[in-house]
């Protein structure tokens, strides 16, 4: 079994987060509860065709630093939906078992030159759910659907700020609105933010094709239905500062061949 281990610098710095705008919500009623959160979309990356598959895991060498309580005081709302026994946690890192890192996204970065994929007709879905995005990272193809969900009584907005693909702000007061969304070309890491609550964000990437995948609570990922051949696999994490071709590694593979690679962030000392 073929296995790689590539070790990065991860920077550990700091969140900075614009100025906010205070304003006043209405809302019918703090004593609710939030509904179950939604299961994340295309978290399992490829097709359903038959092919090879890359599984792996992401590793992270170095001290955990413990995810830290949001503080959601400035919506009553939020603050309703979670209890003092399970306050929302920051998810800037969130670690597993075994040293693995969650929300690390993984695709193929080369080697699917000149083949054109067409998107599913399955949606993607992110939502507003307990004042956060859910899911905090996720993957769309271009052109594919990409539905933007409040499940929460009380005013989001969406602001994206984009390369490529047109940057948006709009707001979403009513609970269970749907935004519905297209990006037509591809781009990496685009920000999702909420002015009304600054602790939100999301990122989304746009990929020209289905090879992608974002790690799992146990930092595992598979990629599903490859066609044969030599591969660039390339993972990003939202405090890396490097460019999106800063971790890879080269993975040849057989039809029906199934590999695994091991990818481990270090943080400088």
């Amino acid at each position: 079994m073929h296995t790689r281990t590539t070790r990065l610098d991860l920077p550990l710095k700091g969140l900075c987060i614009g100025t906010l705008c205070a304003c006043v919500i209405a809302t019918p009623s703090f004593a609710e509860e939030a509904a179950p959160a939604p299961t994340p979309t295309l978290n399992i990356g490829g097709v359903d065709q038959p092919g090879a598959t890359i599984k792996g895991v992401v590793k992270f060498n170095g001290r955990q630093a413990k995810r830290k309580p949001i503080r959601m005081s400035a919506d009553k709302y939020c603050e309703s939906v979670h209890s003092a026994e399970n306050p929302p946690l920051s998810e800037q890192y969130v670690f597993g078992d075994n040293d693995t890192l969650q929300n690390v996204f993984v695709w193929i970065s080369k080697g699917l030159e000149g083949k054109t994929f067409t998107p599913p007709a399955t949606k993607v879905v992110m939502d507003q759910h307990g004042c956060t995005y859910v899911p905090h990272v996720v993957g769309v193809m271009v052109n594919q659907e990409f539905d933007i969900h409040n499940s929460d009584n009380t005013l989001h907005n969406v602001k994206v700020i984009t390369n490529h693909n047109g940057s948006f702000n709009e707001g979403m007061p009513v609970k269970d609105m749907v935004l519905a969304k297209k990006f037509a070309k591809p781009e990496m890491a685009m920000p999702f933010k909420c002015d009304v609550h600054p602790w939100m964000t999301a990122y989304v990437h746009v990929m020209e094709h289905p090879f992608f995948a974002v790690t799992q609570q146990d930092g595992t990922f598979t990629i599903r239905g490859l066609p044969a051949g030599e591969y660039e696999v390339s993972v990003w994490h939202e405090f890396d500062k490097f460019t999106p071709d800063h971790a890879k590694v080269t993975v040849p593979l057989a039809e029906g061949e199934t590999k695994e690679v091991t990818f481990t962030y270090t943080p400088p000392n």
